[in-house]
């Protein structure tokens, strides 16, 4: 005969795995449910987009540089720039 703590194939579902899903079931209904609808002012609906432009832009720009110098690293072998007495000898 088992008693009601031993742990079985799957297992029993302990009071904390039981009190998170209830949690998360709640955060995840309160998030789903529509708020109210209010008017979005022009001028704000325009700083969004810019800004999402904007920040679409820059990822682009550092994902493009990260392709372009594994490329230049890859391409061949890298510039040698030495230093002698202030003056640069070869790039």
């Amino acid at each position: 005969m088992r008693t009601s703590r031993e742990r079985r194939a799957g297992g029993p579902v302990s009071a904390f795995k039981l009190i998170a899903l209830v949690v998360l079931v709640v955060v995840v209904a309160t998030f789903v449910q529509p708020a109210r609808a209010e008017a979005v002012e022009a001028m704000t609906a325009i700083t969004i987009a810019g800004i999402a432009v904007g920040v679409v832009l820059i990822i682009a720009a550092i994902v493009i540089a990260n392709i372009r110098e594994r490329q230049s690293a890859t391409a061949g072998e890298p510039a040698v720039v030495a230093l002698a007495a202030g003056i640069v000898q070869g790039i």
